[in-house]
């Protein structure tokens, strides 16, 4: 059973309640989860960065200030290394050594040292083979704390007589050293503005903080507790019920933490959430607002979608469909004109496909009617022929013919019919029938052609007629006898010259039956071209609808050579490359027929 649709009026209120409810919803929703990840991301990267900050700052100050001891004892070392345990001094370290350009220590304040080969060493290879490419080295500050005793940072330097001076750090002297320069490092600073940064040792101790107000309960926040968790991980910690936003890292013994009020956090969350509330509001106003726009879209939409698809169908395009299916008004409709359309098209193609089986079987007929060059006439000695017929349609009503009467009498013509398709073929065949038959019964020309038209001009109720030139050529002596039934003038190539031949023309086949037709005659001799062709060609237009015309077959033909092997073929070629490039692609209007002869001697 067929589903029944729903009216428009009751689908427009269905959309306009859904559409109500889930945008509220989704907006609502959207909010506080965009907000709060972006919020959250946006602490998260805060709170890191501002530790990272102060790492990179606390690093670059502690070895800048171990650095500048080294300086001192660089200076101080310059004319010997007597006193070797002050290095120490100067530097804070835990133990000194002098090294020769090979790495062997030769005086240390760690007796152990001496005599060791530090490119050997484990603690040491790495650090000597860089101290020796950059002259000066710091090796970095540990992360995490280690063994109190054990060196964990090399400083050195390479000396003017190329030894080397070198002093190890334990962690006891470096944590000295850092706290030294912690104590009073970031009383100035704060992660953004509501945000704070402090330090603090192995025992929880805070040993840097800023001097503000905002920092009275930091210290309380570490009362008997541990920093837990990974380092650069965000944390929530509670300190006399207020909750912030925590990040720590470690450089040495200490720890460097960063905290933001969550608080202040999110206050920006409920910002956004007030500003995306407003925003739905306007939204639910503006849609309210919109339902007699919608009313016109659902029912003025699909009235124009179909006029159009009808207009494209009535225009040709049958493969257009009509879709509208927004309520069973429309899908009636839709439905109603996709058959309809349907159904003429499998009418127009079985149409088409006789038809085309027709044509094929016509194009056959007619094209087995027109001659073909034989071995004599092909090879013979005394002329030379050529033919091309290029219909518009798949059948047309231009035709040629030539024959042999006797062993010296060739018979040669050229026939445009009015018209075009399958009228004007039939027309043709049955005008190319007559012709012969009217030429080869009688001696006079003229009277044949004559006889030929009667015959034509019977039973042609349709008032069909047919242009024509007939020439019949003895080629012993080379006189050319010719009838012009109203065709166009031939081209005469003389010595390389093209020029239209001059003669009469006589009224054409096929309009009075007791029209007469006068032979007229010329003299042709070795070296002589003729060119017949069907208007097909001077009334080509090209894509401006301009006319090939009559003066560019002949600067096409002017200069032709009659010495080459196949003049004829090169005669017709010639004209029809002219004539595709004079067209430039603008479709062929007429038939275009071609017949050339050549004289290549006489008997």
């Amino acid at each position: 059973m067929k589903r029944k649709l729903p009216t428009i009026a009751s689908q427009l209120n269905k959309w306009l309640l859904l559409i109500m409810v889930l945008m509220f919803l989704l907006t609502t929703a959207l909010s506080v989860v965009i907000q709060y990840k972006v919020t959250m991301n946006d602490t998260e990267r805060l709170l890191k960065v501002s530790i990272e900050d102060e790492i990179r700052s606390l690093t670059h100050f502690v070895s800048e200030t171990q650095l500048l001891g080294m300086y001192f004892v660089k200076s101080y070392l310059q004319p010997g290394y007597t006193d070797l345990d002050l290095i120490p001094y100067y530097l804070d370290c835990d133990e000194a050594s002098i090294i020769d350009e090979n790495g062997i220590v030769l005086e240390s304040t760690n007796k152990n040292m001496i005599g060791v080969d530090l490119d050997s060493n484990d603690a040491t290879s790495g650090f000597f083979k860089e101290l020796r490419e950059k002259k000066e080295l710091l090796s970095p500050i540990p992360q995490s704390a280690g063994d109190p005793s054990e060196i964990i940072q090399y400083i050195g330097t390479e000396l003017d007589n190329g030894m080397y001076v070198m002093g190890g750090f334990s962690q006891d002297s470096l944590d000295s050293i850092i706290s030294e320069a912690v104590t009073e490092f970031i009383s100035s600073r704060h992660v953004n503005q509501n945000g704070m940064l402090f330090i603090i040792d192995e025992n929880n101790t805070v040993v840097s903080k800023p001097y503000d107000d905002s920092s009275q309960d930091i210290d309380k926040m570490f009362e008997g507790r541990e920093i837990h968790g990974e380092t650069r991980e965000i944390r929530e910690v509670s300190v006399n019920g207020v909750t912030y936003y925590r990040v720590f890292d470690t450089i040495s013994n200490f720890k460097i933490v960063a905290v933001l009020s969550q608080k202040r956090v999110m206050e920006n969350i409920r910002i956004n959430l007030i500003l995306s509330s407003v925003l739905g509001m306007i939204l639910f106003v503006t849609l309210f607002i919109s339902v007699s726009m919608l009313m016109k879209r659902k029912v003025t939409r699909p009235v124009k979608e179909i006029a159009g698809t009808l207009a494209s169908i009535t225009g040709g395009e049958l493969d257009e469909k009509v879709s509208v299916r927004s309520s069973s008004e429309f899908e009636t409709i839709s439905e109603g004109i996709n058959k309809t359309v349907a159904s003429i098209k499998k009418h127009i193609a079985r149409e088409t496909a006789r038809i085309d089986e027709e044509l094929r079987y016509a194009w056959e007929i007619q094209y087995s009617a027109l001659p073909v060059l034989t071995e004599g006439l092909k090879n013979n000695r005394y002329f030379g022929l050529f033919s091309s017929m290029n219909t518009a349609k798949e059948v047309g009503g231009d035709f040629y013919d030539f024959y042999m009467t006797d062993e010296h009498t060739l018979v040669f013509m050229i026939a445009d019919v009015s018209g075009k398709g399958i009228p004007a073929a039939m027309f043709m065949m049955n005008g190319k029938a007559t012709l012969r038959d009217s030429i080869v019964s009688a001696d006079d020309l003229g009277e044949s052609v004559s006889r030929a038209n009667v015959r034509i001009c019977d039973g042609n109720e349709a008032g069909m007629f047919i242009t024509a030139w007939v020439g019949v050529l003895d080629i012993l002596t080379g006189e050319l006898r010719f009838v012009n039934a109203g065709h166009n003038p031939p081209v005469l190539i003389r010595d390389g010259k093209a020029e239209f031949l001059k003669m009469k023309t006589d009224l054409i086949l096929g309009l009075m039956d007791d029209a007469e037709y006068q032979t007229q005659s010329l003299k042709l001799r070795k070296g002589d071209i003729l060119y017949l062709y069907t208007d097909g060609v001077t009334e080509a237009t090209d894509t401006n609808s301009g006319f090939y015309g009559e003066k560019r077959p002949i600067a096409a033909l002017n200069g032709i050579s009659p010495n080459e092997e196949d003049i004829c073929g090169t005669v017709c070629r010639k004209v029809s490359d002219s004539v595709a490039q004079f067209a430039g692609g603008a479709p062929q209007a007429d038939d275009i027929t071609m017949l050339c002869l050549s004289i290549k001697g006489s008997g």
